[in-house]
């Protein structure tokens, strides 16, 4: 059979449905999963609703039904469902079908075990998943047995224990943005529960995503909840993506709250509760690590991915973790795994908090930072490229952090080169102290970056408003 080695991202299965990942290529990822790990036994499957999802969730099922597995299936269903199954009920593992915020002809696979007795399931990444991909191509076939498929809705548990875990110092009218993903109602129930007045927009289950992209960290996609918001003199609103595991929160102006705004609020809060590390990606601003630092408080820089932020929070043992692309993990309040739904949650009790949130926000520190730079860069060489970029820096004596590519540290600001993780880019970002600290910055940045051969165009050059 032959599979295209690119749809093995370091932390997950991603590619274009039939092309790339198809029902074969699940059903035998599925097998291999289980051969690896065979004393798992009682097994989560659960899907979002894009077109492709329903065929690869049937090739899932059948593959653990093949391997003499119980399968849960818990249908249409969100990541914030999916872990709660798997952390709540004590299974084994499962895997989650999605194409997260990616274009809908997009879909993907997130494997997860329990490696051992007695230890909580955790996703299979990186070198796991690697073995994985290896096996596959070696075609060998599998042995079959008989298992058992039990559907089940794990919705009213989830909504019990977390509005236990939420203490909204008033009732909010909340606007919830599902973009149609697999988030549906829940948020709405959840915060109807907690005594709120909710309009959710673009509730059904539609894989064609007729409204928007299901992607909250792009403002294009936020139109509407942003009307909304207005329309109704809503107190906050929630954008979720596909499977649940960002939200894009809206003040009660209608403006988006940057995931730096958010990381720090968040951080804050936790650490009202409990002083102790935190757990961050590299693109968070200097006025971040210097809040922290005033704080007294320790902290630590990830790769940018929830099961790399979830494993830097255990092994600090930090009391909160996240990135600035609105993927946030709250050991003190929750199952430690990366969930919008809670996000929202626990956002929402910051915005109970403040009669003006918006005001609130506005007195918030601010950085001088450059939008995000996407540079075309193809799956086979992005690795290589920032291997380059990391061993040109070490040579020039520069101050760095190679943690997840390169965060350059200058005088008058920073600059970040990393990789994606799931799309052929290498992904950047500035900081400067002032404006024209970010241009200079910005230009040094991309000297380097062309100097090292990644491939900047003049139009990289016109995102940051620079000339080349």
């Amino acid at each position: 059979m032959q599979i295209k080695d690119t749809i093995f991202r370091a932390y997950d299965v991603r590619g274009v449905y039939p092309d790339e990942l198809n029902d074969e290529v699940a059903y035998r990822i599925t097998r291999t999963l289980v051969e690896f790990y065979p004393h798992v036994q009682k097994m989560v499957v659960a899907c979002d609703p894009r077109i492709s999802s329903p065929a690869l969730k049937k090739a899932v099922v059948k593959g653990f039904f093949d391997s003499g597995k119980e399968v849960i299936d818990i249908g249409i269903a969100p990541d914030p469902l999916f872990y709660f199954s798997l952390l709540h009920y004590d299974y084994d593992g499962g895997i989650m079908i999605s194409g997260s915020h990616n274009p809908k002809e997009y879909n993907g696979l997130t494997l997860n075990v329990r490696r051992r007795k007695g230890k909580e399931p955790e996703d299979v990444i990186q070198e796991d998943l690697e073995k994985v991909k290896e096996r596959i191509k070696q075609e060998k076939g599998f042995q079959n047995g008989k298992g058992k498929i039990t559907k089940f809705n794990p919705e009213q548990d989830y909504i019990n224990y977390v509005s236990e875990r939420i203490n909204l110092k008033r009732p909010l009218k909340v606007i919830i943005d599902s973009a149609n993903g697999a988030c549906g109602l829940l948020p709405e129930k959840v915060f109807e529960r907690l005594g709120c007045d909710v309009l959710t927009i673009f509730a059904d289950y539609d894989g064609a995503f007729p409204n928007h992209l299901p992607d909250p960290y792009e403002d294009e996609n936020l139109e509407d909840i942003k009307k909304a918001v207005l329309e109704e003199k809503a107190d906050i609103g929630f954008a979720f993506d596909t499977d649940g595991d960002r939200v894009g929160p809206i003040d009660n102006k209608g403006r988006r709250i940057t995931g730096d705004h958010c990381l720090l609020m968040l951080a804050r809060q936790a650490l009202q509760k409990k002083k102790g590390p935190i757990a961050h990606c590299m693109r968070v601003p200097q006025y971040f690590l210097d809040d922290m630092k005033q704080k007294g408080v320790n902290t630590y820089f990830s790769v940018s991915h929830h099961e790399a932020v979830r494993k830097r929070i255990v092994e600090k043992k930090a009391v909160f973790g996240g990135e600035i692309t609105y993927h946030f993990l709250f050991p003190l309040d929750y199952y430690l795994c990366d969930e919008a739904v809670f996000s929202s949650l626990k956002l929402a009790e910051i915005a109970s908090e403040h009669p003006d949130f918006a005001s609130f926000i506005d007195a918030l520190p601010k950085a001088n930072a450059s939008p995000e730079v996407f540079i075309e860069t193809p799956d086979e060489e992005k690795a290589n490229l920032i291997k380059k970029l990391q061993d040109y820096l070490r040579k020039g004596n520069y101050n760095f952090i190679d943690v997840d590519g390169a965060r350059v540290n200058f005088e008058n600001g920073w600059a970040l080169a990393r990789m994606s993780n799931t799309t052929p880019f290498i992904k950047c970002r500035f900081e400067g102290k002032t404006k024209q600290d970010l241009e200079e910055v910005e230009r040094k940045a991309l000297a380097i970056l062309e100097e090292v051969g990644i491939p900047v165009k003049e139009k990289h050059y016109q995102e940051l408003g620079l000339n080349k």
